[in-house]
């Protein structure tokens, strides 16, 4: 019997609640990861660190070290104490649940001959974002997840999309929870946006994302074209890193707009929030990929919805499931410069939208994507499937 996700969220709550009464003890939870410290992937370590202030006792096994020592909570909190890198040792971490943070590690762990009694007396959770579920790879060849399915016990995609997509590649429905990635939003504060353009100031639009194809940022660079033939006083900056950073610099340059566009490079957390509070409007054009590529929600336009920047996204994916057109954020087709370019101008040209537009991008936020909501709601999820009342 497939449930729906109110009634699914009504058992969490009350496995958690019949669970408190118990007095449910902490819980050893084993993150997997393709590597640590990943300064890019700051909902896992948000979620690392929410689970450790609940009591809960973190272990991390990466395949890979990163030379970058990253976010300063890996220091507050130790991390780099708790990982294990490479290959499991003879002696394997108590654990309770293992907590994978992609379908292929998923894969790659049941697939580890050395760990197969071990881990049939533990929890495995699989997360999926983006590639797990829509890259070519795996529309192609759903029965790579098959032995997936079966031995994990509960799958958290991050939008109702990526649900759909693993329903239809065999999942169990029941075995599905949609989990979505939070951001803390006390780190994102918010600021009523206004536009002063008739006052001849810069209306600054901003992209922070990895330079790759299904951020879609050459159509954002082309609308950006279209725009300064009218707008003498826009700027867009992209921060980030990424292989098309080349490839978009050289079509900034052929487009004539080296006075318009800045690529300021990766960021640290403190300066995208800096970036983010002189700027206005937050451009993210999504695209599938030629890989077949897709986001599921994307952090960053969590941030800047956060702090009150005007979003434009696409209708894509799990977008929409974030942004409500004309509500908290705008949509358009994905792969057309020229409406992104008719939108922007909309926005421009009416600033009175501006104000509710940002008070209902941070309550969308607050209400669904905050950490400490998150974390309370993973919380409950662990318990349920630790203690067999969930499935």
């Amino acid at each position: 019997m497939l449930l729906s996700k109110k009634t699914i969220l009504a058992l969490v709550i009350f496995c958690f609640h019949t669970l408190m009464t118990l007095e449910a003890r902490p819980l050893n939870i084993l993150f997997v990861v393709a590597y640590f410290p990943a300064p890019s992937q700051t909902y896992i370590l948000n979620m690392m660190t929410g689970l450790i202030d609940k009591g809960h006792n973190v272990s991390i096994f990466a395949f890979r070290k990163n030379d970058v020592t990253g976010h300063p909570n890996i220091a507050q909190y130790s991390l780099m104490d708790s990982v294990i890198y490479g290959e499991f040792p003879a002696e394997l971490p108590e654990c309770d649940i293992i907590f994978c943070q992609s379908g292929a590690l998923g894969r790659k762990i049941i697939a580890m001959e050395s760990l197969s009694d071990w881990i049939k007396g533990k929890k495995l959770i699989v997360c999926l974002r983006g590639m797990d579920v829509t890259s070519n790879a795996v529309r192609n060849n759903p029965e790579i997840y098959e032995e997936l399915f079966k031995v994990g016990d509960l799958f958290l995609p991050v939008c109702d999309y990526f649900k759909k997509l693993l329903i239809q590649f065999g999942c169990d429905p029941n075995k599905i929870i949609v989990y979505h990635s939070a951001i803390n939003c006390t780190q994102f504060f918010f600021k009523e946006r206004k536009n002063e353009r008739k006052k001849g100031k810069t209306i600054h639009l901003v992209s922070v994302c990895r330079l790759i194809q299904k951020k879609g940022l050459d159509f954002a660079i082309k609308a950006v074209a279209r725009l300064s033939k009218k707008y003498n006083n826009i700027h867009f900056t992209i921060v980030g890193s990424g292989h098309l950073r080349h490839f978009l610099e050289r079509l900034v340059k052929d487009l004539g707009l080296n006075d318009k566009v800045t690529f300021f490079g990766w960021a640290t957390q403190d300066q995208v929030v800096n970036i983010l509070d002189s700027s206005h409007i937050f451009l993210l054009p999504s695209t599938t990929s030629a890989k077949g590529d897709e986001e599921g929600i994307a952090n960053a336009l969590k941030e800047a919805m956060a702090m009150g920047l005007i979003s434009i996204g696409t209708v894509h994916a799990g977008t929409p499931e974030l942004i409500e057109d004309g509500v908290s954020g705008f949509l358009v087709p994905q792969k057309t410069s020229k409406l992104l370019a008719k939108k922007i101008k909309y926005v421009i040209k009416h600033p009175e939208i501006w104000k509710p537009i940002g008070l209902a991008a941070r309550k969308k936020v607050e209400d669904e994507f905050e950490i400490k909501k998150s974390i309370e709601e993973l919380e409950r999820i662990f318990y349920g499937i630790f203690y067999g009342l969930l499935i």
